[in-house]
């Protein structure tokens, strides 16, 4: 029996190689999402208004940051998306050690030989499963260039760098991420909850570098109508109902107001102002926020809670930010590992895998274009991926023994 599950999972690792490399060949010929960093950075070099690509949806930092991958798109578009695509399966597998490490007695070595005392290799279940149970959405982020993993990555990194007392490095990466993409600003709040306050200081002091670096390169003037611009374009008016907003702000768009989140479909029972449903989904964010500090509170002092905590607070970025694509749900990842490790151990029950296997199952490849939209509609992805961090919440937190 146990030389069959073996070869289950080995069979399982050779199927998402083959998937995962089918994908990468597809996606080196691909504009996706990566075309919109390539045109921010092709407008801030060239001096041109960098939000006429409607794409650019970003702070004004970020197209700085793109300058370099416009440079090296001149030289090669191919190739640096090769590249790009192959930092995010190795930003991937990093999360996946460094997550395995430090929540598990164990090591994740990258390779399938055999293993060794205390270590895991890429044919453990402990690896295969969670990453098969996030398989879906790593493979839009590939599919659409993303920068999310990246994100998630640093974020981790930031994590450690707390965990290891070096607070100025810690508020300097995660000021960069937040000036790049804004929501891990979720991170920023965390942290002020925790009286992280060191963090918290040197964050607000990158903030303050990289609105510098912003006026330095623009100029003062047009740097302050550029930020006018994006806070107007993107915050003011940015929420979205469509059904590819995947945070609870489009669900309750669709709940509440007029607006229909796809074709032909509509499941709202108000009508209410864009101003009022604005204003009940901040207070039903509110009561979801003040149950979650209060379960943080009260496990403060269990084994691992800070970094515990931290992991459950990015898993709840897609659900909180205004605006949320499906891909954004791989911040899901580091809690899916810990959730499989304390499964495996006999401390939680198996109820996540039902949520996870239903984000899976309405994917495109298994229900098509229209029927896979329409899950979204309703906030499948939502709501299960909400489930998942609340049982995390409600589990991993009161265990002790980790």
């Amino acid at each position: 029996m146990f030389g069959y599950k073996k070869n289950i999972f080995k069979i399982l690792f050779y199927l998402c190689s083959i998937v995962v490399f089918g994908e990468v060949l597809r996606d080196i010929f691909r504009e996706g999402d990566f075309g919109g960093y390539i045109s921010a950075g092709k407008l801030a070099w060239n001096n041109l208004p960098i939000y006429s690509d409607y794409r650019n949806t970003w702070p004004p930092f970020f197209s700085i940051i793109c300058i370099p991958l416009y440079w090296l798109n001149e030289l090669s578009f191919t190739g640096l998306r090769l590249v790009w695509l192959i930092g995010i399966i190795v930003v991937n597998l990093i999360i996946f050690k460094w997550t395995i490490s430090y929540f598990t007695p164990y090591q994740l070595v990258l390779n399938i030989k055999q293993e060794k005392n205390e270590q895991i290799n890429l044919l453990n279940p402990l690896f295969i499963l969670p990453f098969v149970c996030t398989l879906r959405i790593f493979l839009e982020e590939i599919s659409n260039l993303q920068i999310n993993l990246f994100i998630l990555g640093l974020s981790i990194f930031v994590l450690q760098l707390i965990i290891q007392k070096k607070n100025l490095w810690a508020g300097i990466v995660l000021a960069f991420i937040i000036s790049i993409k804004v929501y891990p600003i979720l991170i920023l709040g965390f942290l002020v909850f925790k009286k992280e306050f060191k963090s918290v200081s040197y964050t607000l002091l990158g903030l303050a570098l990289t609105t510098m670096i912003v006026f330095m390169y623009f100029g003062s003037d047009l740097g302050i109508e550029l930020f006018k611009e994006w806070n107007n374009a993107q915050v003011v008016n940015g929420l979205k109902c469509e059904h590819m907003n995947q945070s609870i702000w489009g669900w309750m768009c669709g709940l509440t107001t007029q607006h229909t989140r796809i074709d032909t479909f509509s499941y709202n029972v108000l009508n209410l102002s864009n101003l009022q449903y604005k204003a009940v989904t901040i207070i039903l964010i509110g009561i979801l926020g003040i149950y979650i500090a209060s379960k943080f509170y009260l496990t403060k002092d269990n084994i691992n809670s800070f970094a515990k905590q931290f992991i459950i607070t990015l898993s709840l970025i897609p659900i909180i930010s205004p605006l949320a694509w499906k891909y954004y749900f791989v911040f899901l990842t580091p809690l899916v590992i810990i959730l499989i490790y304390n499964q495996q151990k006999g401390t939680i029950k198996s109820w996540f895998y039902y949520p996870i296997i239903l984000i899976t199952l309405t994917s495109e490849l298994f229900l098509g274009h229209q029927l896979s939209d329409f899950t979204e509609a309703i906030g499948i992805i939502t709501f299960c991926s909400l489930g998942i961090s609340l049982y995390s919440i409600n589990t991993i937190l009161n265990d002790s023994s980790s």
